[in-house]
């Protein structure tokens, strides 16, 4: 008789398993908009996902509670307990089928976390934390189940109270958050915190006193709820139900849990969780980091990518020599290089003799060889310029990004890797936007368009210098620019035009071919370029909010996206740029964030590869 008993129950819980379901996949769904699927610190993350006053203890407290309170008491209203009593079998054996079947049915949010937890761990295995952690998973779990059954006892418990259980409920989480004030001890009642992590280093610290008290608690509630499901004070529960009828006591009892409810939430301080307790924060280990020296390198990696970086370590020095050849410096001393990150929104970086990569972000072996050669040239273009003339450099971005840019396409990408950087160059050239003195002027150039159109255009330019000046150019470029009787605080036009006159190269020719080669690419992709639209931007406002929404004249072509992104003011770092965003739908941001009521926008079209061409900024006052 239980297999019947059962399948009835799993159909009647099934919406509070949607629900549970919804609620799960509310929660995934935000973790995939906000956080890199994968690259979560899983500490962070651990921490923040199962603290007392997170969505999910909150959520989970309320679909327990919800469900229990129906539990027992619906099969009275509903007038089936007596078909049930009918049955060859017990309320006794009928309790506990239920009482399971409700526990499985709010389990399924906070173990579906717990295993959402676990799969990002998995996929985050290539970072420097390598454990799984299955003990603090698992601690967690078991803290989960006694969590649910706490509640559910509750809820069965007051269940026959009817309206008034939600009252009660009320009164009791008052009456707690109130005695905790001046009791801080009486938290070991609370449900809500039996989940929380509490760890010393990496070790779970069991809250054993309150597992204790919660548990046996939880059996007494079970106990006194089985006995009112067995017909014990049945008579009283009638005539209490009897007189809480009428529509005036009824509004008087809705009014009554409202205000309760409210004043709890005014209460409501998750920042002074167990009486102000610092919480332990937990503590994973990291992996040591592999290394390997070949004769010009001294790499530095997770251990857990060796086998990616292996292809990588064998061509570097190839790279390096091509890179050497080509720039006619010295081997010299070997590059420090750092395969385990980089600065946001790059594949790499590069200062004096010390580069770093996204390794884990470069899949193919192609990839991490052309990004090595682009840092690699930073490195010896340095070594060129030497301390003095480092600054000098850095100012003139086009020219070192440019440079780069030329090495890794002319030596490392395969002729036809990333077509999209020359549409890209042309497209900005066909709206003239390419204004030689915004290239000029790195800051200028950020402010009004993109600074990432140094590398397409920056390539260009070095294809025009080495075309006409041979390709000892750069080089007698950036030994101009290291000379010890350098001026001093040259900045922009005035910079370049005294580089190019000490290395003896006329700067206004190298121009004039430079836009000659971008009409010529131009004219190449002419019909590709008449058929791109143009996204324009339209904002809304409503409730405190703005929304930016994309209005194109054209269709976008298959494998690219619109896409937005967001600065503060004018002279905000690029690293400091929220986005780029989808805009297939309105983006919307709350007023209350946007600096002085204005809205600094700049849509684009992103290409399959990841590359954008930007709109020129936009700024809109919504205040």
């Amino acid at each position: 008789m239980i297999r019947p008993l059962l399948a009835k129950e799993l159909r009647d819980q099934r919406p509070f398993r949607w629900l549970a379901l919804f609620f799960l996949g509310c929660d995934v769904l935000a973790t995939l908009w906000t956080e890199p699927l994968g690259f979560s610190p899983y500490a962070a993350t651990f921490m923040s996902r199962f603290k007392a006053d997170g969505d999910l203890s909150l959520m989970t407290f309320l679909l327990a509670f919800a469900l229990g309170n129906g539990l027992l008491v619906r099969e009275q209203d509903d007038r089936t307990l007596e078909f049930l009593d009918a049955l060859p079998t017990s309320r006794w054996t009928l309790f506990w089928v239920k009482l399971l079947v409700a526990l499985g049915t709010v389990l399924v949010y906070p173990l579906g976390m717990t295993g959402w937890t676990l799969f990002e761990q998995a996929l985050a295995h290539p970072s420097l934390d390598p454990g799984w952690h299955l003990g603090a998973l698992g601690g967690v779990s078991i803290l989960r189940v006694a969590q649910a059954l706490s509640i559910l006892a509750l809820s069965l418990a007051l269940a026959p109270l009817r309206r008034l259980s939600w009252t009660v409920l009320a009164l009791l989480m008052l009456g707690q958050s109130v005695l905790e004030d001046r009791w801080p001890w009486l938290s070991v009642l609370n449900p809500l915190r039996l989940a929380v992590p509490r760890f010393e280093g990496e070790q779970w610290l069991w809250p054993m006193k309150a597992l204790g008290l919660q548990l046996a608690l939880a059996s007494g509630l079970l106990a006194l709820a089985l006995a009112q499901f067995l017909g014990v004070g049945e008579r009283l529960a009638a005539s209490a139900q009897r007189r809480l009828q009428g529509p005036w006591l009824g509004g008087l009892v809705t009014l009554t849990t409202v205000g309760l409810f409210i004043a709890l939430l005014m209460r409501w301080d998750p920042g002074t969780e167990d009486g102000g307790a610092e919480t332990p924060e937990v503590s994973f280990p990291e992996m040591a980091p592999a290394r390997a020296d070949t004769r010009h390198y001294r790499f530095t990696y997770p251990s857990s990518l060796s086998k990616r970086a292996g292809p990588l370590l064998d061509q570097a020095d190839s790279v390096f020599e091509t890179v050497r050849a080509f720039m006619g410096v010295e081997a010299g001393e070997p590059v420090r290089a750092d395969l385990g990150g980089s600065q946001r929104h790059t594949a790499g970086t590069a200062f004096w003799n010390t580069l770093r990569m996204q390794l884990a972000h470069l899949s193919l072996p192609e990839e991490a060889r052309a990004v090595l050669g682009h840092e690699t040239t930073h490195v010896l273009a340095q070594r060129i310029v030497g301390p003095e003339g480092a600054t000098r450099l850095g100012s003139l971005r086009m020219f070192n990004e440019g440079l780069a840019s030329y090495v890794e396409y002319r030596f490392f990408q395969p002729p036809d890797a990333k077509k999209e950087d020359r549409v890209i160059a042309a497209a900005v050239r066909a709206r003239r936007e390419v204004k030689l003195e915004e290239l000029l002027e790195p800051d200028t150039l950020a402010a009004q368009r993109d600074a990432n159109l140094v590398y397409p255009l920056g390539r260009v330019f070095f294809e025009a210098l080495v075309a006409r000046h041979g390709e000892g150019a750069p080089a007698r470029v950036l030994t101009a620019l290291g000379r010890k009787d350098a001026p001093e605080d040259l900045e922009g036009a005035l910079a370049w035009q005294d580089a190019f006159q000490s290395a003896g190269i006329d700067l206004s020719q190298v121009f004039d071919d430079f836009f000659a080669r971008l009409d010529g690419l131009v004219a190449h992709h002419r019909e590709w370029l008449d058929a791109l639209p143009r996204p324009r931007g339209a904002v809304e406002r409503e409730d405190g909010q703005v929304g930016l929404r994309a209005i194109l004249d054209g269709e976008v072509p298959e494998g690219w996206s619109v896409v937005c992104r967001f600065r503060t003011d004018e002279a905000a770092d690029a690293l400091e740029y929220e986005g780029p965003f989808p805009i297939e739908e309105p983006h919307w941001r709350d007023t209350s964030a946007l600096s002085a009521g204005v809205l600094w926008y700049q849509l684009g079209l992103m290409s399959p590869d990841g590359l954008t061409l930007y709109e020129p900024w936009t700024r809109i006052r919504v205040e």
